[in-house]
């Protein structure tokens, strides 16, 4: 089915072309409000008893937000001078314990890093041949 009209008249037999022009508006009506009217027309209903139109439960959500200050350190060591807070950070770092753990996050981060780089690349790939 075809929806296309071929028009057979010449542009002459269409009339005279059309010449827009461009005027500020006129107000040819004005009627004013009724306000009896619109205390007659009120929209506002309530029920009791209504059928839920939701397919899914509603999962509620709260925002919070969390103050990051230094600390982990001794009770006694004030986060706020910067000194004594250098002088515990260099003592940490010195110690084998702090050294080891740093070791097995940073190789596992590796992993994680390469393991994301190969999926990433897959679904390229796979977007890309597809």
């Amino acid at each position: 089915m075809e929806i296309a009209y071929v028009y057979t008249k010449k542009r002459s037999e269409f009339g005279p072309q059309c010449n827009f022009s461009d005027h500020p508006a006129e107000l040819h009506v004005d009627i004013l409000p009724d306000t009896s009217l619109a205390e007659r027309d009120l929209c506002n209903v309530t029920v009791q008893c209504a059928e839920e139109m939701s397919e899914h439960e509603r999962f509620e959500s709260e925002s919070r937000g969390v103050k990051h200050v230094e600390g982990g350190g001794p009770k006694d060591l004030n986060p706020e001078d910067m000194e004594v807070t250098i002088h515990y950070r260099k003592k940490v770092k010195k110690d084998e314990h702090y050294q080891n753990t740093i070791m097995q996050i940073a190789g596992v981060s590796a992993i994680n890093c390469q393991t994301s780089k190969l999926v990433s690349g897959v679904v390229l790939l796979a977007t890309v041949f597809h």
